[in-house]
């Protein structure tokens, strides 16, 4: 098992963190060391997903990968402080983009915990990031990790629904952002990013020509805030 550990956690190192992982799970090594993404193979298929958890887990690492190969998707006035903070190094030698796509992996595992079937039959998952977030250090105790670093995977899967929030409600007033700054701490850049990967992944297998910008405008609005107004007051 510690074999298998030191594998993933050498694919998280890798710019092909997704192809590693699926060829792992290909060959069997991923359920031994992740067993409840078993019962994610079964569900989140629904009105607001084309795909299963797990597969959507991997297609958001995918999205991840995308925006992190991309030199344009930032503006350049954030670009590198974004790099920056995702090349931020913990105690145990994690870099903070190695435990995003940490997150990203395990974001939704919540889910089969938090299924409800409406009178329709509709599947509901309210609250699983919630339950998500609980199990992550039981899931990930045995790598080896600081706990800054589980701390910072707990952060981020319980707060991926964030930016989602914040672009339903559209609400990007000063007071929501910078309660989200008080709240989140250093932990805004991640959250951002995966809440951007996590919405982008799942919309582009349903509306095919959508254009994703908008969504990107939010959230270069909150990181610009962040970075250069907040604290600065």
């Amino acid at each position: 098992m510690e074999n298998l550990r030191k594998n993933f956690i050498d694919a998280l190192k890798c710019e092909n963190t997704a192809e590693r992982i699926m060829d792992m799970d290909k060959l069997g090594e991923l359920e031994k060391i992740f067993p409840h993404i078993k019962e994610m193979k079964k569900i989140g298929k629904c009105r607001f997903h084309a795909v299963d958890s797990f597969t959507h887990s991997i297609n958001a690492l995918k999205e991840f990968e995308y925006i992190k190969r991309s030199d344009n998707f930032l503006p350049k006035y954030i670009r590198e402080i974004v790099k920056d903070d995702m090349e931020t190094v913990l105690d145990d030698g994690m870099k903070k983009e190695e435990l995003l796509k940490f997150a990203l992996f395990l974001h939704d595992m919540g889910k089969p915990a938090s299924l409800k079937l409406d009178k329709d039959g509709n599947a509901h998952f309210k609250g699983h990031e919630t339950v998500g977030a609980n199990m992550v250090h039981s899931v990930i105790s045995g790598f080896g990790l600081c706990k800054a670093s589980e701390d910072l995977i707990y952060s981020y899967v319980k707060n991926h629904m964030q930016l989602l929030i914040l672009y339903k409600t559209n609400d990007l007033s000063k007071n929501i952002i910078y309660g989200i700054f008080e709240y989140l701490g250093d932990d805004v850049t991640g959250v951002m990013l995966i809440g951007y990967s996590d919405i982008v992944c799942t919309r582009r297998l349903i509306y095919e020509n959508e254009n994703y910008g908008v969504l990107r405008v939010y959230m270069e609005y909150v990181l610009t805030n962040y970075y250069y107004r907040y604290g600065e007051e």
